[in-house]
């Protein structure tokens, strides 16, 4: 029976380990500075375009039960509570994972990592490091408007 060195065994001889860990600092110090150049060329957040401003109902239609829509790409949820209304990003400030309202409860529960986040979108409980992001929200020819609040 032919003997196998120790350092074979597992397929990666010790040259190919030193080798190896010689070039992985090689690899992130190229990587690193691309990287960082991409992001300063991106535009600033001042100069990127708006957020669009969107028709979500028309007033008579939304009543008790909160509508769910679409805006920019990610789900969000429009209420009406004695005659004011309130529409919110159901994306978690946490990690991005959609959260649920919960009627009974009166909060928005993340399933990822146990968010919750009560019926205002402020944090209740969670590793969530934010509140839910808020949408301006109006009245405008019948139709219920929303739009992102900046700043």
């Amino acid at each position: 029976m032919k003997r196998v060195p120790a350092d074979r065994i597992r397929g990666l001889s010790r040259r190919q380990f030193l080798t190896l860990l010689m070039e992985v600092p090689v690899v992130l110090g190229v990587t690193t500075p691309l990287v960082l150049t991409a992001g300063a060329l991106s535009p600033p957040r001042s100069l990127r375009p708006l957020p669009p401003r969107m028709a979500v109902a028309k007033e008579e239609e939304v009543g008790e039960k909160p509508v769910e829509f679409i805006y920019d790409g990610y789900p969000a949820i429009l209420f009406k509570k004695d005659g004011e209304y309130k529409a919110f990003s159901r994306v978690c400030t946490h990690l991005g994972c959609i959260v649920a309202w919960k009627e009974e409860e009166q909060v928005f529960e993340c399933p990822c990592h146990g968010g919750v986040f009560d019926a205002e979108g402020k944090v209740v409980k969670g590793p969530p490091p934010e509140p839910l992001h808020r949408l301006a929200v109006w009245v405008e020819n019948g139709l219920v408007m929303v739009e992102k609040e900046v700043g």
